[in-house]
């Protein structure tokens, strides 16, 4: 094989892989309502299927590296494709919500390991096109996380709610073939490079840095929120008397707007001495579409949607922010490391806790205060997270 058609089967390779790294999640949302005819969904099982995604990236943020420096790249990769394909295939036939659950976290621990194998094979295999292939790589991402949403609702009315989380184990057998003849194939890296390993003094000086503490609240605080309207956008829109299918698009909505935002904010925060007010702009968007949400939601929800989208694209600025404070190479893997891995783990507590306030309470107020309370917190760690200077 040509080594332009190497290069091209590995550029599919990372689109299929990238794609399937969100679906699992977005596209269960919007049918839980559905499921829930069906199978009876507890609130522990509300809570723990939106707590499970940010915990298992958290925890693959620390253990991947490990498992890279042990396999190839491409070993790990096909393997992730094969745990989302049976995870997200085999719970969509099931009736236990706890089998569920425990598939749920096979898929989404596959996931967790492709957010971190990606990267370092983009680097390997296109040492002099990084900035393109990582666009490529963070666009299919994205797009992953707002096409399943927007499809899940109608795909249901065709296929049963089954049906239309089966096309989303169907992408990712898709991933599982590519990998594979990558696999068989076994092109040559261009340029070795590995997934940094977390830990050492690089990570014990960040662990005395107010500033790195700083930066990983602001990132898991923005993705404590995107986890919960993940989760519970298309619910509380229901709840509202909203229709299942504009509970689905909006979800849509509210994950398309961080991608388009995404190409703007690095070049952005590249130019600013400080983001800081860019991140003021967003939480005062988010707590307005929050505020909206809760107190008026049927005046005016796309507007409601589109504040909130706002408010949760701090997250491509904090990936910006990594790159841009770290003193040199290893000191962005430590940092990308302690921020993501950290961050995800706070991120975990958000729909916990706001499945627990929704479900104890007869008013949503407890679950609107503790939204809210978050973005005051995001709004003043947010200084010293985005203060000039090398972390």
């Amino acid at each position: 094989m040509t080594s332009a058609r190497i290069r091209i089967l590995i550029i599919l390779g990372i689109v299929v892989a990238a794609f399937n790294l969100r679906p699992g999640v977005t596209g269960l949302s919007p049918l839980l309502d559905a499921m829930g005819e069906e199978i009876r969904l507890s609130a522990t099982f509300l809570a723990i299927i939106g707590m499970l995604p940010p915990l298992l990236y958290g925890l693959s943020g620390f253990i991947t590296p490990r498992l890279y420096a042990r396999f190839s790249g491409l070993g790990l990769t096909l393997a992730a494709m094969v745990m989302v394909t049976i995870g997200l295939g085999v719970r969509a036939v099931i009736d236990s919500p706890w089998i569920f659950l425990a598939l749920s976290v096979l898929a989404l621990l596959g996931m967790g390991i492709g957010n971190v194998v990606l990267p370092p094979l983009v680097k390997s295999y296109f040492p002099d096109k990084v900035a393109l292939m990582s666009t490529v790589h963070v666009g299919l991402l994205q797009f992953g996380t707002f096409i399943p949403p927007l499809v899940a609702v109608p795909l249901a009315s065709d296929f049963g709610w089954r049906g239309s989380l089966l096309v989303w184990a169907g992408f990712a057998a898709l991933g599982v073939l590519a990998w594979i003849v990558i696999r068989i194939v076994r092109p040559a890296p261009a340029a070795e490079v590995a997934a940094e390993v977390v830990g050492g003094s690089e990570l014990s000086r960040l662990l005395r840095s107010p500033r790195a503490w700083a930066l990983m609240t602001m990132t898991g605080l923005t993705s404590f929120n995107n986890f919960i309207l993940f989760t519970w956008l298309p619910s509380l829109l229901t709840r509202s008397g909203f229709d299942a299918a504009f509970g689905g698009a909006m979800l849509a909505l509210v994950t398309a707007i961080p991608l388009v935002l995404g190409f703007v904010l690095p070049t952005l925060a590249q130019k600013m001495t400080s983001a800081y007010l860019i991140v003021v702009g967003f939480c005062i968007s988010l707590a307005v579409g929050y505020l909206g949400l809760w107190l008026v939601p049927t005046a005016a929800p796309v507007l409601w949607t589109v504040l909130l989208g706002i408010g949760i694209s701090t997250f491509p600025l904090a990936l910006t922010l990594i790159t841009l404070r770290a003193r040199d190479a290893k000191g962005a893997a430590a940092l990308s490391g302690f921020v993501q891995g950290g961050g995800y783990l706070l991120a975990a507590t958000g729909p916990l806790i706001f499945a627990f306030l929704i479900q104890s309470f007869d008013s949503m107020w407890p679950a609107f205060a503790v939204v809210l309370a978050s973005v005051v917190v995001k709004f003043f760690v947010s200084h010293a997270a985005c203060r000039p200077g090398a972390i």
